[in-house]
């Protein structure tokens, strides 16, 4: 009798490992640990950068103070936009955070719900995947063509804003309407609407979608219920709230002052809207946001369409930064093009092998843009001073001036310092209020500058009118307390003086 041969131990060890990565989906792992690594880099990145005073008033400090305000139960009103909250955006799903604020909550609580709900994102496109190209391996791969999106990354560099935390819930939308899950779909719909108004016309499209697809009732009712609601919030609650009117309605020059009219002028004047489409940085723009995904998204048309709205707005804009895929205006538009792009590979992959292909083209083109534009540490930009790497030799002396200011004293400061003292009734970024900057729809009801009790500055980002400001307030109303390293504090002394 032969003896039994011996047995490897470390091959046991293996086998039983890869036994138990079988146990627990090697899929879902991917796709978790993917997630996870994305997320945890730009928890990071974006901690980091906040913690260095890399971080704005815009849009950082507006959302911040906001929905502090929310949750003490104060009048919403943003001194750092000069707007009402109810008259400034629809992000309604803002009040959701409030709650947060009551336990400590801040500007790192804002960044790790826009990762959470960015990186939420790629479940929804894994799963839709799933379903449309019956393979959960490709499914990962375009989840993973998402998170390398360029555009993608630098909404969290971004740091927040409403649009961003849009995404994810249209795009779950989206699949629990191709998949008819209809409470999923009502859920996730009004949470995405409840961002920001412009959600309301992709919606629109996605209802004329779900009709196409055989459900003609639902999406009848998704179409009038996304149009009603972007009317109500744009013509009525805005204008009701801030006396005037939308305040991007004045971003369209020639084309009018309401969607109305510039849908109008550009059918009535079709050529004027065509060459605006193809000045150079718009040609510039399309490039950046459809070479990641290597321009299939136009396989089908028809889903693309849910970019198209707001694609049109940023087009039509005077507003430049409107067209950078660095900020929140390109999350809808992205949103269309990933749900199109995924139909694309639909479509396109009438084979196993061909939706291989197809679904590597954009790995590859997505990996490519990334290192070419992206923010994130495998990029070539990444040293190029977008995140606040290395020490500041002047953070000791920021601290410092940030700490000198009593809690909710009124508060002018320069804008990366704002979000640092966002959590007051009345914070500005100076010159306002002595100045109107960006401030209400066209400047209109500046408050007193009399209510400023403390400036915290930095002498080496104000311009030749702000430094004459400055030396005329240290010499009446404001005294400095601290002066270190060009960062100065000073506080108000005096009344201003009366004029004749």
């Amino acid at each position: 009798m032969k003896p039994p041969p011996e047995t490897d131990p470390d091959q046991v060890d293996l086998d039983e490992l890869v036994q138990w990565v079988k146990r627990r989906d090697p899929v879902r792992w991917a796709l978790g640990a993917m997630i996870v690594v994305w997320s945890l880099i730009f928890l990071r990145l974006g901690w980091e950068r906040h913690d260095r005073f890399a971080t704005f008033g815009f849009d950082l400090g507006v959302y911040d103070q906001v929905v502090w305000l929310l949750s003490r139960f104060k009048e919403p009103f943003m001194t750092i936009r000069g707007l009402h909250f109810w008259g400034f955006h629809g992000n309604y799903a803002l009040v959701l955070l409030a709650p947060f604020y009551w336990l400590g909550a801040g500007p790192v609580f804002l960044l790790f719900v826009q990762v959470a709900a960015q990186a939420s994102g790629a479940i929804a496109i894994f799963l839709l995947a799933r379903d449309r190209l019956a393979d959960r391996w490709l499914a990962v791969g375009m989840a993973g063509v998402l998170l390398l999106n360029p555009t993608y990354q630098y909404l969290v560099w971004e740091y927040f804003h409403p649009d961003a935390l849009a995404i994810a819930p249209f795009l779950f939308a989206y699949w629990a309407a191709r998949t008819r899950r209809w409470k999923w779909f009502a859920l996730a719909a009004v949470l995405a609407v409840a961002c920001k108004e412009d959600v309301a016309l992709s919606m629109a499209v996605l209802g004329v979608l779900i009709a196409r697809w055989g459900d003609r009732r639902i999406g009848a009712i998704v179409v009038g219920a996304a149009v009603a609601w972007f009317a109500l919030v744009t013509r009525v609650i805005l204008p009701h709230v801030n006396g005037i009117k939308a305040f991007y309605d004045t971003f369209f020059g020639e084309f009018g002052s309401s969607p109305f009219e510039v849908a109008k002028n550009v059918v009535v004047n079709p050529d004027r809207a065509l060459k605006t489409a193809t000045l150079p940085d718009r040609m510039n723009y399309y490039r950046m946001m459809l070479a990641p995904v290597a321009f299939l998204c136009f396989a089908s048309f028809s889903t693309f369409l849910i970019a198209a709205p707001m694609l049109a707005i940023n087009i039509l804009s005077t507003f430049p930064y409107q067209r950078e895929i660095r900020y929140h205006y390109a999350a809808l538009v992205l949103t269309g093009i990933i749900l199109a792009t995924v139909e694309a590979v639909a479509n396109l992959g009438t084979t196993a092998s061909l939706k291989r292909f197809f679904v590597g083209l954009l790995l590859a083109t997505s990996l490519a843009t990334t290192v070419a534009w992206g923010p994130s540490p495998i990029s070539v930009k990444y040293h190029s001073g977008l995140w606040a790497q290395g020490p500041d030799p002047r953070r000791d002396s920021k601290q410092q001036a940030v700490a000198m200011v009593p809690e909710g004293a009124a508060t002018s400061a320069i804008y990366y310092l704002v979000p640092h003292l966002s959590q007051r009734v009345r914070i500005y970024e100076f010159p306002v209020p002595w100045k109107p900057v960006n401030w209400g729809v066209n400047g209109e009801n500046l408050h007193d500058p009399a209510v400023v009790r403390w400036l915290v500055l930095d002498r080496t980002l104000l311009n030749a009118d702000d430094k004459i400001l400055l030396g005329q307030l240290l010499a009446g109303e404001f005294e400095m307390r601290f002066d270190k390293d060009d960062v100065l504090v000073a506080e108000r002394v005096r009344p201003p003086r009366s004029t004749p």
